[in-house]
């Protein structure tokens, strides 16, 4: 809703995009005034935003310029997660590129991290557990069960779920 074209198959690489011609400015205040308003009605009320784009200052404060959000969701978090899985075995995974993905965002706006969603599933890919089990999944989840493999994956899940939520 805050971009004309709604941000399809833009590149947002820069602060450019959330300031030129292609912000819809009507929506922009009518989220800022909303937000007002939420918090006149109801100080105590949270408001999340959720915006692929990143665009700046949706989770600053109004009086500093922002949109005057709560939170953010941190949206790409979960998609590096199925990248790293997808395309690398986990001792192979870069810890630095995982704390840079984990701590991309800026200091004035809080954000609400996440290591899988349901879009993801909507779109018919496999959650994170069944990434690292695949197979295992079926035959060997029972209590008696001693499986390398599913020790190792729901390991992984817990540790992947830990740092997110730090």
């Amino acid at each position: 809703m805050i971009y004309w074209d709604h941000g399809l198959g833009k590149d947002f690489n820069g602060y450019e995009p959330y300031f030129d011609s292609g912000v819809d400015e009507n929506a922009v205040t009518y989220l800022g005034l909303a937000n007002l308003l939420i918090r006149q009605i109801k100080p105590e009320a949270i408001t999340i935003a959720e915006d692929v784009s990143g665009m700046a200052g949706l989770a600053a404060p109004f009086d500093a310029g922002g949109v005057g959000f709560g939170f953010r969701m941190a949206m790409g978090v979960a998609d590096h997660w199925i990248k790293w899985i997808k395309e690398k075995k986990d001792e192979e995974w870069s810890p630095g590129e995982i704390w840079y993905e984990l701590t991309n965002k800026r200091a004035d706006e809080k954000t609400i991290s996440y290591a899988e969603c349901h879009d993801q599933a909507l779109v018919g890919d496999k959650t994170l557990i069944f990434r690292l089990l695949d197979k295992e999944m079926y035959f060997s989840m029972n209590m008696d069960s001693k499986n390398p493999v599913v020790d190792r994956g729901i390991a992984l899940h817990k540790l992947i779920r830990l740092v997110t939520l730090g």
